[in-house]
């Protein structure tokens, strides 16, 4: 839905992130994202579900420097 709804660089907002599944599409698309969550478990897992997905894509970048 991401995909196919939004452009390069839309924002995505996402009220219940719960693990980060969104927010990892989101990065993957080049979109950027707000993500919402109560639960501090599932705010931990997203924040490093998406900050191991970020640093996957900068080093893949640089391999292909």
């Amino acid at each position: 839905a991401i995909k196919i709804l939004t452009y390069k660089n839309d924002i995505i907002l996402d009220p219940f992130t719960g693990s980060g599944t969104s927010l990892v599409a989101a990065e993957t698309l080049d979109r950027r994202w707000i993500g919402i969550e109560l639960s501090p478990t599932y705010t931990e897992v997203a924040r490093k579900r998406v900050n191991l997905f970020v640093e996957q894509k900068k080093q893949m970048e640089l391999d292909l420097k």
